[in-house]
């Protein structure tokens, strides 16, 4: 019996989110097509007709997290903000949307297919759409004589990776403890890059 257009995409929703948690708790190696089968309640048939592998399933999660977190962020600001403004905000918003198991599956995938593999190449894909977006910010900053650093790109991949490293330190922090750690990170940060 064919399951009607309605059924379908619930099942893909239930597989999207099973894999999310299994991804998150045991990692992207440890997590077996047969796991997100059992979790999400489908058929192996069922989850081979909404993704072709384990890489496709993966990346179309991490796709579909990066333009929902940009989406949200949208929502967040208003053009009357200033780019110091709006890095402020989002040090909170990065606190408020940590996925630290996520993030860490992601480093296990790339480790596992290889950057230069198609599959790597389209997560890669998805993380420089994810940077070039947050390149605008700093791009505005800068054009704004805000801050200065010249390079957009280069300043974008160190306060991210400024963002990302500090998050280890957070993790027995309750979010309003995490959030005032995080907005004194961005103002010692500023004070580095603020003309």
């Amino acid at each position: 019996m064919k399951k009607s257009k309605d059924e379908a995409e619930q099942t893909k929703r239930d597989i999207v989110e099973a894999a999310k948690g299994l991804f998150a708790v045991k990692g992207y190696a440890a997590t077996s097509m047969s796991d997100i089968c059992s979790a999400a309640g489908c058929s192996r048939g069922g989850l081979y007709h909404h993704f072709d592998s384990k890489e496709d399933l993966f990346i179309y999660i991490a796709d579909q997290a990066f333009t929902a977190s940009w989406e949200n962020w949208d929502q967040e600001i208003d053009g009357t903000m200033t780019a110091t403004e709006q890095l402020y905000k989002y040090a909170d918003y990065f606190v408020d949307t940590l996925e630290k198991p996520l993030n860490k599956a992601g480093e296990e995938f790339i480790s596992r297919v290889g950057a230069d593999s198609e599959a790597g190449q389209r997560f890669l894909g998805t993380m420089m759409a994810y940077m070039q977006r947050f390149e605008r910010l700093v791009q505005a900053g800068l054009d704004r004589g805000e801050w200065k650093g010249g390079n957009a790109q280069e300043l974008s991949m160190m306060i991210l990776g400024y963002f990302s490293g500090l998050s280890d330190h957070i993790q027995m922090m309750g979010k309003e403890d995490a959030k005032r750690f995080y907005r004194k990170a961005t103002k010692l940060l500023l004070e580095g890059i603020q003309k």
